[in-house]
């Protein structure tokens, strides 16, 4: 069954990896710059805790593959790609960026698997199961996987998340619902799967508040980079933020 061209436009909207939370405030004017520095201050952390030369792998908004995919929503990915490349510099190469598989749900209809749903990260509940391990097993030599649409909602099946594989995550605004308390994910990040991840800062200027050109400042404004060195102190005093 076709879907309306309004309709399609609003579905394709609301799965753009972190558009939610960019644009629920400010005009497009600002929301490419602040995705950009939330990329980079993520970014960076990688490139102090990983070993230079280390190959990046990029998990990407597979909606912007699409022919009659919304402008809007190419840049935004396309800005949180730029911020991911100029953070990670020479030091750590983008070994490849790819776009998980969808459900065939998703394809068809993915307002039907949004219902209800406000997220960050709307492509982490419409990507196929075994969609991110089929992207991080074509690329073996990228030990470093950045995901820019959050963990998959059925994360037991990832075999990538799994203990056992060396494989290592960053996540920009993740939706951590998949993820059933916080001692899990504090176990993930002190064993070193889950490097780092950005998540917004309590208190933060609202969106429509334009960024300066010192984007470490920003970064340091509007967003709480989380890892090994501050993860607990994090857990105890922001306990919403996740």
């Amino acid at each position: 069954m076709q879907q309306k061209p309004a309709v399609i436009l609003l579905l394709l909207l609301l799965a753009a990896g972190g558009i939610w939370f960019f644009t629920k405030h400010n005009p497009v004017g600002t929301t490419l710059r602040i995705r950009e520095i939330a990329a980079r201050g993520l970014a960076e952390e990688l490139v102090r805790s990983q070993p230079s030369g280390t190959r990046v792998l990029v998990l990407s908004n597979p909606f912007t593959q699409r022919a009659d995919v919304a402008k809007a929503i190419a840049e935004m990915e396309q800005a949180g790609l730029a911020g991911i490349r100029d953070g990670l510099g020479t030091q750590l190469p983008v070994g490849a960026v790819e776009f998980p598989e969808l459900k065939t749900e998703a394809q068809q209809n993915p307002a039907a698997l949004l219902t209800g749903i406000e997220t960050t990260t709307p492509v982490s509940f419409l990507v196929a199961p075994d969609a991110f391990d089929k992207a991080i097993k074509q690329h073996a030599d990228c030990p470093v996987v950045v995901s820019l649409i959050g963990l998959p909602a059925e994360l037991e099946a990832c075999e990538a998340w799994k203990p056992a594989s060396p494989v290592k995550f960053a996540l920009l605004l993740p939706d951590f619902r998949s993820i059933t308390d916080s001692a899990t994910i504090l176990q993930a990040v002190k064993s070193g799967k889950l490097v780092a991840f950005v998540l917004p800062k309590p208190g933060a200027p609202d969106n429509n508040v334009p960024a300066s050109g010192d984007w470490k400042e920003e970064f340091e404004r509007r967003f709480q980079l989380v890892t090994a060195a501050n993860v607990e102190q994090v857990l105890q005093s922001m306990p919403n933020l996740f």
